[in-house]
């Protein structure tokens, strides 16, 4: 099967679906460029062309993996917790459908501005199934490490996300052209430290597309170093994978456009 320009129908529909378009089954120039966009983000060859790599890669035509949708045991927190920790900020929550995620990221509160180079974070997703709510969270880092503190690489300095809520930020693509993950798309705002002093900096802000990437560190890591220099990080790369098959099942569900919400431990 090859959708290009023309092209019409369902197998269409789906592929709009996973690109966040309208779907209206019907290819012109607008899906081929998401399509360019989404092939280049994916490691693929950019030619708006659909076709068996592609659509592979998008899931579409084949059977998405059902994910492990039980609940997390001896869970920190709860769905209902951090549903009314985001409201009552004025954030969105998202209901109604199966696989509507509610990606929210929870930083420790208890430990300051102090760089503690530890997975000492929560990032938890809540959704529905069959109209059943499902809760997990999983061990990470919302902070960069010692060693993204002390060798960073943007001239700016390290970057660390500002608490808030990011509409639409991340989507499937590869981290650094390795592996699939969330990457991000559109722009969220991060303080910027520059002095090495192993304290977090909060005075300077920057807003843009930095690649705040959701991703994963070793198979059960211990310390952060440079796993992150702004990313939001898994602790274990099992849990990041069971994480992925929920965020995939979701794209094939309601298109690969993901919104990440930071908030603090010690607004729960």
């Amino acid at each position: 099967m090859l959708l290009k320009v023309g092209s019409k129908g369902e197998d269409v529909k789906a592929v709009q679906k996973v690109l966040g378009l309208p779907a209206d089954g019907d290819f012109g120039p607008a899906t081929e460029a998401a399509v360019k966009k989404w092939q280049a983000a994916n490691g693929l060859t950019a030619d708006g062309l659909v076709g068996k790599n592609t659509l592979a890669k998008m899931g579409v035509g084949a059977d998405v993996k059902t994910p492990n949708n039980a609940p997390t045991v001896n869970a920190s927190y709860s769905k209902d917790k951090i549903e009314a920790a985001v409201k009552s900020k004025g954030y969105k929550w998202f209901d109604g459908k199966d696989y509507l995620l509610n990606i929210v990221g929870v930083r420790n509160s208890a430990t300051g501005k102090e760089v503690t180079n530890a997975f000492d974070d929560k990032i938890t997703v809540s959704y529905q199934v069959n109209g059943q709510w499902v809760y997990k969270e999983w061990m990470a880092t919302t902070d960069p490490g010692a060693k993204g503190v002390r060798e960073f690489h943007n001239a700016a300095g390290v970057a660390r996300l500002v608490p808030g809520q990011y509409i639409n930020s991340h989507g499937l693509g590869l981290h650094q052209g390795k592996y699939e993950a969330l990457k991000q798309y559109n722009p969220v705002k991060v303080y910027r430290d520059d002095n090495r002093d192993m304290t977090y900096d909060e005075t300077k802000i920057q807003e843009g597309v930095f690649g705040i990437n959701i991703h994963k560190a070793g198979a059960d890591s211990v310390i952060v170093e440079n796993w992150s220099e702004g990313c939001q990080v898994f602790k274990r790369a099992a849990e990041f994978e069971e994480f992925m098959d929920i965020a995939r099942k979701a794209a094939a569900e309601n298109g690969s456009s993901y919104t990440y919400t930071l908030i603090e431990s010690d607004d729960i």
